[in-house]
Protein backbone atom coordinates (compact mmCIF):
# COMPACT_ATOMS: atom_id res chain seq x y z
CA UNK A 1 0.00 0.00 0.00
CA UNK A 2 1.40 3.26 -0.52
CA UNK A 3 1.91 6.00 1.63
CA UNK A 4 1.59 9.68 1.43
CA UNK A 5 3.41 12.21 3.05
CA UNK A 6 3.66 16.61 2.84
CA UNK A 7 6.44 18.63 2.71
CA UNK A 8 6.69 21.07 5.59
CA UNK A 9 7.99 24.32 4.26
CA UNK A 10 6.29 27.19 6.81
CA UNK A 11 7.80 27.91 9.83
CA UNK A 12 5.41 27.14 11.85
CA UNK A 13 5.39 24.16 14.29
CA UNK A 14 1.18 24.31 13.67
CA UNK A 15 1.81 23.09 10.07
CA UNK A 16 3.39 20.06 11.64
CA UNK A 17 1.03 19.13 14.13
CA UNK A 18 -1.82 19.61 11.28
CA UNK A 19 -0.45 17.45 8.94
CA UNK A 20 -0.01 14.49 12.04
CA UNK A 21 -4.12 15.60 12.60
CA UNK A 22 -5.01 15.60 9.12
CA UNK A 23 -4.05 12.08 8.74
CA UNK A 24 -0.68 12.04 6.82
CA UNK A 25 1.56 9.33 7.40
CA UNK A 26 4.60 11.34 7.57
CA UNK A 27 5.97 14.84 6.72
CA UNK A 28 9.45 16.28 5.74
CA UNK A 29 10.55 19.53 7.58
CA UNK A 30 12.51 21.26 4.40
CA UNK A 31 15.67 23.10 5.67
CA UNK A 32 16.99 24.06 2.26
CA UNK A 33 14.60 25.85 1.10
CA UNK A 34 12.50 26.92 3.73
CA UNK A 35 13.20 29.41 6.25
CA UNK A 36 13.41 27.01 8.86
CA UNK A 37 16.54 27.44 10.98
CA UNK A 38 18.12 25.51 14.41
CA UNK A 39 15.98 27.83 16.36
CA UNK A 40 12.39 26.59 15.19
CA UNK A 41 12.87 23.05 14.16
CA UNK A 42 12.88 21.48 17.82
CA UNK A 43 9.08 22.82 17.87
CA UNK A 44 8.54 21.87 14.33
CA UNK A 45 9.55 18.10 15.35
CA UNK A 46 7.49 18.85 19.42
CA UNK A 47 4.68 19.33 17.48
CA UNK A 48 5.02 15.87 15.79
CA UNK A 49 2.51 13.59 16.03
CA UNK A 50 4.18 11.28 12.50
CA UNK A 51 7.66 10.21 11.81
CA UNK A 52 9.30 13.67 11.27
CA UNK A 53 12.52 13.87 8.82
CA UNK A 54 14.48 16.66 8.00
CA UNK A 55 15.57 17.61 4.62
CA UNK A 56 19.23 19.19 5.97
CA UNK A 57 20.69 22.31 3.50
CA UNK A 58 23.25 20.18 2.43
CA UNK A 59 25.65 17.05 3.69
CA UNK A 60 27.39 18.75 5.94
CA UNK A 61 28.06 15.87 9.45
CA UNK A 62 27.17 18.76 11.40
CA UNK A 63 23.88 19.73 9.80
CA UNK A 64 22.91 16.24 9.29
CA UNK A 65 24.15 15.22 13.73
CA UNK A 66 22.30 18.75 14.23
CA UNK A 67 18.88 17.26 13.01
CA UNK A 68 18.93 13.89 14.49
CA UNK A 69 19.95 15.61 17.83
CA UNK A 70 17.11 17.49 18.21
CA UNK A 71 14.80 14.39 17.50
CA UNK A 72 14.45 13.98 13.73
CA UNK A 73 13.19 10.59 12.61
CA UNK A 74 15.72 10.32 10.05
CA UNK A 75 17.18 13.17 7.60
CA UNK A 76 17.17 13.58 3.75
CA UNK A 77 20.33 14.41 2.21
CA UNK A 78 19.95 16.54 -1.05
CA UNK A 79 22.16 17.00 -4.08
CA UNK A 80 23.60 13.91 -3.81
CA UNK A 81 26.20 13.36 -6.27
CA UNK A 82 28.78 10.32 -5.61
CA UNK A 83 29.12 6.99 -3.88
CA UNK A 84 32.00 8.73 -1.82
CA UNK A 85 29.66 11.01 -0.50
CA UNK A 86 26.64 8.29 0.56
CA UNK A 87 28.91 6.61 2.31
CA UNK A 88 30.00 9.88 4.15
CA UNK A 89 26.18 10.58 4.75
CA UNK A 90 25.92 7.62 6.00
CA UNK A 91 29.40 7.83 8.41
CA UNK A 92 27.74 11.69 10.09
CA UNK A 93 24.32 9.77 10.69
CA UNK A 94 25.19 6.79 12.57
CA UNK A 95 27.29 5.79 16.00
CA UNK A 96 29.77 3.16 16.05
CA UNK A 97 30.32 0.36 14.86
CA UNK A 98 27.73 1.69 11.37
CA UNK A 99 29.21 5.70 12.21
CA UNK A 100 31.44 8.20 13.91
CA UNK A 101 28.30 10.77 14.47
CA UNK A 102 29.29 12.89 17.44
CA UNK A 103 28.13 11.37 20.91
CA UNK A 104 26.09 14.09 23.32
CA UNK A 105 23.58 12.59 25.49
CA UNK A 106 22.11 15.85 26.95
CA UNK A 107 20.36 16.40 23.79
CA UNK A 108 16.44 16.03 22.93
CA UNK A 109 17.23 12.92 20.94
CA UNK A 110 18.07 11.57 24.52
CA UNK A 111 15.55 13.05 26.23
CA UNK A 112 18.49 15.40 28.12
CA UNK A 113 20.33 12.73 29.48
CA UNK A 114 16.87 11.06 31.24
CA UNK A 115 17.56 7.89 28.61
CA UNK A 116 21.51 6.21 29.79
CA UNK A 117 23.68 7.11 26.93
CA UNK A 118 23.82 3.47 26.54
CA UNK A 119 20.81 2.49 25.83
CA UNK A 120 20.48 5.88 23.72
CA UNK A 121 23.46 5.07 21.39
CA UNK A 122 22.47 1.07 21.35
CA UNK A 123 18.61 2.08 20.14
CA UNK A 124 19.13 4.80 18.04
CA UNK A 125 18.08 3.83 14.12
CA UNK A 126 17.65 6.78 12.50
CA UNK A 127 16.48 7.17 9.05
CA UNK A 128 18.78 7.82 6.17
CA UNK A 129 18.19 8.95 2.84
CA UNK A 130 19.61 10.70 0.24
CA UNK A 131 18.05 12.29 -3.15
CA UNK A 132 19.40 10.86 -6.44
CA UNK A 133 18.90 14.54 -8.53
CA UNK A 134 21.63 15.01 -10.12
CA UNK A 135 23.41 13.39 -13.31
CA UNK A 136 26.19 12.15 -11.57
CA UNK A 137 24.10 10.51 -8.97
CA UNK A 138 22.22 8.98 -11.57
CA UNK A 139 25.23 8.12 -13.43
CA UNK A 140 26.28 5.80 -10.45
CA UNK A 141 22.92 5.24 -8.72
CA UNK A 142 23.61 1.41 -8.58
CA UNK A 143 26.87 1.77 -6.44
CA UNK A 144 24.99 4.56 -4.33
CA UNK A 145 22.30 2.26 -3.59
CA UNK A 146 24.67 -0.71 -2.50
CA UNK A 147 25.79 1.71 0.35
CA UNK A 148 25.82 0.40 3.46
CA UNK A 149 23.50 2.25 5.94
CA UNK A 150 21.02 3.57 3.44
CA UNK A 151 17.76 2.76 4.09
CA UNK A 152 15.99 5.23 1.23
CA UNK A 153 16.88 6.52 -2.03
CA UNK A 154 14.31 9.77 -2.57
CA UNK A 155 13.74 11.06 -6.76
CA UNK A 156 13.64 14.81 -6.60
CA UNK A 157 12.24 14.95 -10.14
CA UNK A 158 12.27 18.77 -10.71
CA UNK A 159 16.11 19.17 -10.10
CA UNK A 160 16.59 15.85 -11.81
CA UNK A 161 14.75 17.23 -14.43
CA UNK A 162 17.00 20.22 -15.04
CA UNK A 163 19.73 17.34 -14.81
CA UNK A 164 18.38 15.82 -18.17
CA UNK A 165 17.96 18.88 -20.22
CA UNK A 166 13.99 18.83 -19.47
CA UNK A 167 13.78 21.45 -16.73
CA UNK A 168 10.13 21.31 -15.37
CA UNK A 169 9.08 18.07 -17.53
CA UNK A 170 8.79 15.72 -14.69
CA UNK A 171 6.49 13.28 -16.68
CA UNK A 172 8.75 13.36 -19.64
CA UNK A 173 9.75 9.94 -20.97
CA UNK A 174 13.35 10.49 -20.62
CA UNK A 175 13.18 11.27 -16.73
CA UNK A 176 10.86 7.94 -16.35
CA UNK A 177 13.23 6.11 -17.77
CA UNK A 178 15.66 7.18 -15.01
CA UNK A 179 13.12 6.49 -12.39
CA UNK A 180 12.81 3.20 -13.78
CA UNK A 181 16.19 2.74 -12.99
CA UNK A 182 16.42 4.22 -9.68
CA UNK A 183 13.68 2.08 -8.47
CA UNK A 184 15.65 -1.24 -9.60
CA UNK A 185 18.96 0.25 -8.31
CA UNK A 186 16.44 0.63 -4.88
CA UNK A 187 15.23 -2.59 -5.06
CA UNK A 188 18.10 -4.49 -6.04
CA UNK A 189 19.88 -3.41 -2.66
CA UNK A 190 16.64 -3.75 -0.53
CA UNK A 191 16.24 0.16 0.24
CA UNK A 192 13.33 1.67 -0.43
CA UNK A 193 12.14 4.44 -2.83
CA UNK A 194 10.48 7.53 -2.58
CA UNK A 195 9.12 10.25 -4.93
CA UNK A 196 7.98 14.01 -4.72
CA UNK A 197 4.76 14.13 -6.72
CA UNK A 198 2.83 17.71 -7.06
CA UNK A 199 0.08 16.37 -7.88
CA UNK A 200 -2.60 13.81 -8.53
CA UNK A 201 -1.15 12.93 -12.12
CA UNK A 202 2.27 13.05 -10.76
CA UNK A 203 1.45 10.08 -8.33
CA UNK A 204 -0.82 8.36 -10.73
CA UNK A 205 2.64 7.75 -13.04
CA UNK A 206 4.86 6.46 -10.30
CA UNK A 207 2.45 4.65 -8.46
CA UNK A 208 2.67 2.80 -12.24
CA UNK A 209 5.95 2.54 -12.25
CA UNK A 210 5.94 0.91 -8.87
CA UNK A 211 6.76 3.79 -6.39
CA UNK A 212 4.93 3.43 -3.05
CA UNK A 213 6.39 6.03 -0.52
CA UNK A 214 5.01 9.68 -1.62
CA UNK A 215 6.23 13.19 -0.87
CA UNK A 216 3.42 14.92 -1.73
CA UNK A 217 2.85 18.38 -2.48
CA UNK A 218 3.72 20.58 0.45
CA UNK A 219 2.01 23.05 2.95
CA UNK A 220 2.30 26.60 1.64
CA UNK A 221 1.24 25.05 -1.72
CA UNK A 222 -2.02 23.53 -0.81
CA UNK A 223 -2.78 26.76 1.75
CA UNK A 224 -2.02 28.76 -1.35
CA UNK A 225 -4.52 26.68 -3.40
CA UNK A 226 -7.23 26.61 -0.90
CA UNK A 227 -7.03 30.26 -0.47
CA UNK A 228 -7.41 31.02 -3.94
CA UNK A 229 -10.12 28.30 -4.79
CA UNK A 230 -12.36 29.64 -1.82
CA UNK A 231 -11.94 33.17 -2.92
CA UNK A 232 -12.88 32.38 -6.56
CA UNK A 233 -16.01 30.32 -5.24
CA UNK A 234 -17.10 33.37 -3.13
CA UNK A 235 -16.89 35.77 -6.25
CA UNK A 236 -19.73 33.51 -7.58
CA UNK A 237 -21.87 33.93 -4.85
Amino acid sequence: MATFGIFIEMAAPESVEMAGWAGWDHCVIDCEHAPIDNAMLPNMLRAARIPAYVRVPNASPELIQGALDTGANGIIVPRLRTPAEARAVVEAARFFPHGSRGVNHMVRAAKYSLEPAESYLAAASPRVIVQIETRQALDSVEEIAATPGLDELFIGPYDLSQALAIPGQVLHPDLLAAGRRILAAAAANNLALSVFVANDDAARAWLALGATIFHYSADSFLLAQSMRQTRERLRSL
